[in-house]
């Protein structure tokens, strides 16, 4: 008899369905039939949570890894290490930041799927006009700066008409920045004792470099000059921007002239913030299905390519990301570099109250506090010690099952 698996994903993943499913259709032996459902990243949360207490949990959920403890302490997924053995997933290759992103308290809760870092887009036309080789990108944190000065540009009355590199106003891309500069610059996240570790000394280098783009150096998009919107990269008014390589495909369609580049070493070493999408299985009154789960998950574990190559990830498992399904793609030159960026790239941290510190719907003290800075608003030394008491405050909160 068929067994339905019910697949809750988050949005990107749906225009992957017709290749993956296809491929999963013919090659599949168990008798199952998966019936994919999408939310975007808030909504996904609160669905679970909603479909669990009402005993109709998914079969199978994607998620990024950093949200695992979170589910884990709500008690919506279930260890599966067992179910990982005896169904055969090979871990062995996978970078160990995504492996260490599925477990919690000594227990594994997910399978890695892939890793999405960032790394530095540019607009070659661009470059070339500025006197740039772009085929040897910024490497180191004076590289990048000759870079992004000679790529501003400034009319006759002196106001500016191109920008060198794009900091967007709001939304993640300038936590995900600042997050990278701060291990660059030896940082961390979090301390020994599981306090923020945001206003360190290290986190005092990082953030004002990002202020001093805007204000200082005035090559960044968000320091006032004439020019609007939250994307001046795509809209040709800056020539860098840094962000994930789900961004590949949006600029390949736009017809844009570019090329991808890993993080220039800004700080002391290379780093560059990442996280990791995973499949894990939710809690069910009925267990019959756990194991068939598996078999799921290590089909869509062994088979990352296709989804990875459209969405914009870079799959974990050495044969997917071996597979000339990734290989052969014409976007993999630009995924190149986010794959040299694998070792490097660090994961924000897996606390159980992720959700409400990382939020990408609603304004949190991470995100008040650093846009305050961006704009001028707050000194850095104010905004970074606020940051740090109002996530401190979030830590402390109980997680309710």
């Amino acid at each position: 008899m068929n067994k339905c698996q019910q697949l809750t994903l988050p949005l990107p993943f749906i225009p992957q369905n017709g290749e993956s499913r296809a491929k999963f259709d013919k090659e599949n032996k168990n008798g199952l039939t998966i019936a994919p459902t999408a939310f975007d990243w808030d909504s996904l949360f609160s669905e679970w949570v909603v479909s669990s207490a009402a005993g109709g949990a998914p079969d199978i959920v994607i998620y990024h890894t950093s949200e695992v403890p979170e589910f884990a302490e709500r008690g919506l997924t279930i260890p599966i290490a067992d179910l990982i053995t005896k169904i055969g997933i090979d871990l062995k290759g996978v970078p160990d930041n995504a492996i260490n992103g599925t477990r919690y308290k000594g227990q594994t809760y997910a399978v890695p799927g892939d890793l999405h870092p960032m790394a530095m887009y540019y607009n070659v036309d661009m470059v070339q006009a500025a006197g740039l080789d772009p085929t040897k990108p910024p490497t180191t944190q004076d590289e990048f700066l000759n870079w992004a000065q000679k790529l501003t540009l400034k009319d006759s009355s002196g106001n500016v008409t191109q920008y060198g590199v794009d900091i967007p106003a709001t939304g993640a891309i300038p936590r995900w920045m600042w997050f990278s500069l701060l291990y660059q610059f030896g940082g961390t996240f979090l301390d020994e004792k599981g306090k923020t570790a945001v206003n360190s000394a290290e986190s005092q280098l990082a953030l004002p470099f990002l202020v001093d783009l805007i204000y200082k150096y005035k090559v960044a998009s968000q320091g006032g000059g004439n020019l609007t919107g939250n994307d001046t990269f795509a809209a040709k008014q800056a020539a860098i921007r840094f962000i994930g390589p789900w961004e590949v495909n949006l600029r390949l369609t736009s017809k844009m002239n570019f090329k991808t580049a890993q993080w220039p070493v800004i700080g002391k070493k290379a780093a560059t913030w990442a996280n990791s999408h995973c499949l894990s299985v939710p809690k069910q009154n009925d267990t019959t299905n756990y194991e068939s789960d598996v078999k799921f998950m290590k089909w869509f574990f062994d088979n990352y390519a296709l989804p990875a190559k459209t969405v914009g990830i870079i799959p974990v498992s050495p044969t997917a990301l071996a597979s000339k399904d990734f290989t052969d793609d014409v976007r993999y030159p630009y995924y190149k570099p986010f794959i040299d960026t694998l070792p490097t790239a660090v994961l924000e941290p897996a606390v159980p109250q992720y959700s409400s510190i990382f939020s990408f719907a609603k304004p949190t003290p991470l995100s008040t506090n650093l846009e305050a800075a961006l704009a001028n608003a707050k000194s850095v030394k104010q905004a970074l010690d606020d940051m740090k008491q109002g996530i401190d405050d979030a830590l402390a909160q109980p997680i309710s099952s």
